[in-house]
């Protein structure tokens, strides 16, 4: 879910290679279309996670696992794709039963995966608060570690 690349901007501000995936390619054009004019060349787009010979040290999923079809088994698959100690973190929307709807995701549920997926020092938790349309948002974060081999 890298869409247009804000994540993307912070990590390579700070130094950081970024492969930034997200299956929209309008979203990764207009990611594309961002790095070459500010130069970046430590920025791959993709719209599948590829092979890939080093692993990560770092996996950040903003606001999407609560839209994918293979919830758990996506995280299992990116948490694969980690070196030793690599950590894995997540941010999205908490569900509401009482909405009816069936957007976002629950605690019990991020953990479930987190720790399905062999990570250790699972953490669920409110990530940050943000404020929009007159309305405090709060959304869950969810972080865990790949056990060093």
């Amino acid at each position: 879910g890298a869409g247009t690349g804000l994540l993307t901007e912070r990590l390579v501000e700070r130094g950081a290679s970024v492969d930034a995936i997200d299956s929209s390619a309008a979203m990764l054009a207009v990611l594309e279309a961002k790095a070459t004019d500010r130069g970046w060349t430590t920025v791959r787009t993709m719209s599948v996670l590829d092979e890939r010979s080093e692993p990560y040290g770092l996996v950040v999923c903003s606001s999407v696992c609560g839209f994918l079809d293979d919830y758990p088994g996506t995280v299992t698959s990116l948490a694969g794709s980690l070196r030793g100690g690599g950590i894995f973190v997540q941010w999205d929307w908490e569900a509401d039963p009482a909405s009816g709807e069936d957007d976002g995701l629950s605690r019990t549920a991020i953990e479930s995966a987190l720790a399905g997926a062999s990570l250790e020092t699972v953490r669920v938790g409110v990530g940050f608060e943000i404020e929009f349309d007159g309305h405090t948002m709060a959304p869950l974060m969810g972080s865990g570690r790949r056990p060093v081999q």
